[in-house]
């Protein structure tokens, strides 16, 4: 990897452009399939929520943009070898835009992210709702065009694209998601038990869409590591190797802190009121929703880390 200060900072712009990216497609989700069957007859919580999740989605996508042009910038470093002032030039960020896949794809990113913000704009009507479900979700496919699917050749590079594809818009769903689950569990916490049956519904259905996540993410995730890391050996000795086990040792870290919530602290929360163990239930789940967002957060800082590495593929002679 590029240790020098430009791939530094290319990881760092990655890696915040992958996490405002994933709370936007997770934040849609989360308003779109679960919060609005939840909050169906919570009104006086449901218009507070909405505008929370709506001023969070207009911030990532605000950090989304800058992180993006920073990244931009940063690429058009990397790829004319010139320093930066002479880089940032418009006729090298020209060549960029217009000649290379990174350039135009970026063009199609920033497309949707006008189409977002447009949506946002709108955020009451259901249809602007749905299409910003859609633009979201185009642009957390779109990130697979930015690593090492996007160079990949032949049928083997369409199947590892739609895996990546599928893989960035599974653990946006998951991670990003979960930072409205946070907050939706606060929303009703001056209602007390009132609020229980509530909060256990959301959790239920978060479930639910954190099993999908998962399953793909494993079936992807294999689909990923065939193609580049291609034997065990290459786990093991190879620096991008070394780092994937520990982006899947974090991954093994965030299961099991969504198991102990879904199988312990889940069906404490949907016990009767009487018994007083749900307020103390929904503290613990969203202590540990926390500790999963830390913990997603760490794994798309290696994911920007990883797509700036040589597949172990390559390095491992047969």
């Amino acid at each position: 990897m590029d240790w020098s200060a430009t791939g530094v900072a290319m990881v760092a712009a990655r890696a915040i452009h992958f996490a405002a990216t994933a709370v936007i497609v997770g934040t849609l989700v989360f308003r779109t399939n679960i919060a609005k069957v939840a909050l169906r007859e919570e009104e006086n919580v449901a218009i507070p929520f909405w505008t929370q999740t709506l001023h969070l989605l207009w911030a990532c996508l605000a950090v989304g943009v800058i992180s993006g042009l920073v990244w931009l910038l940063l690429q058009a470093v990397s790829m004319s070898g010139l320093p930066f002032g002479e880089a940032v030039s418009a006729d090298v960020l020209s060549t960029v835009v217009n000649e290379t896949q990174f350039g135009q794809l970026m063009e199609v990113r920033a497309g949707l992210a006008v189409a977002l913000a447009a949506c946002l704009a709108f955020d009451r009507a259901a249809l602007a709702e749905w299409l910003a479900l859609a633009a979201g979700l185009g642009l957390a496919a779109s990130l697979a065009w930015t690593g090492h699917a996007g160079s990949t050749l032949g049928a083997t590079g369409d199947v590892h694209l739609a895996a990546d594809a599928l893989h960035l818009i599974a653990a946006a769903a998951w991670i990003g998601g979960l930072v409205s689950l946070v907050l939706f569990f606060a929303a009703g916490r001056n209602q007390a038990t009132a609020w229980a049956p509530v909060a256990s519904d959301a959790a239920e259905r978060f479930s639910i869409l954190g099993m999908v996540s998962v399953a793909t993410l494993f079936v992807t995730g294999i689909v990923n590591v065939w193609i580049l890391v291609g034997s065990f050996r290459g786990l093991f000795t190879t620096e991008y190797g070394l780092v994937l086990m520990l982006k899947l040792g974090i991954f093994a870290a965030m299961l099991a802190v969504a198991a102990i919530n879904r199988f312990y602290l889940m069906p404490r929360l949907a016990l009767p009121s009487a018994t007083g163990v749900q307020s103390d239930s929904l503290r613990q789940l969203t202590r540990n929703s926390v500790i999963e967002i830390a913990l997603g957060l760490t794994i798309l800082a290696i994911v920007g880390m990883l797509g700036m590495m040589h597949p172990a593929v390559h390095l491992v002679s047969t």
